[in-house]
């Protein structure tokens, strides 16, 4: 999982790490996590937004709630996205995360991830118009 053209526009990136956080999963939430996606394709705001609560980063990223079918409890995994830009026509979704909730541990998979990823980007020579 890297990224593909939405047929809208919209690009799909997935971070790297994320291809492993859905192989530790077992084959039925795989396919909880591919029907996602294609629901993420058709409306990129299906996620419910995250909050200024921790991790402060996530601010403005977005969070789906998922569990096996026939999971009657509260969901116990979560999928981390962001929409670039944030405002507007969305351009890109970018999957942070795929992971438990318990303990915060996809949440605190996401902040590290997308922290990495604003530095590498504000590191980068910035192109001239």
């Amino acid at each position: 999982m890297t990224s593909c053209p939405d047929a809208e526009g919209a690009g799909f990136e997935f971070l790297p790490e994320v291809q492993d956080d859905a192989n530790r999963l077992d084959e039925e939430l795989r396919i909880v996590i591919a029907g996602l996606v294609v629901e993420l394709h058709r409306n990129p705001h299906l996620g419910e937004p995250m909050d200024d609560r921790w991790p402060e980063n996530l601010e403005g990223s977005r969070k789906i709630r998922f569990d096996k079918p026939g999971w009657t409890r509260k969901p116990r995994y979560r999928l981390v996205y962001r929409n670039e830009p944030s405002d507007g026509a969305v351009g890109k979704i970018v999957v942070l995360a795929i992971g438990r909730r318990d303990e915060m541990v996809a949440y605190a998979k996401a902040s590290a991830r997308l922290a990495r990823r604003m530095a590498r980007e504000s590191r980068r020579p910035k192109r001239r118009g």
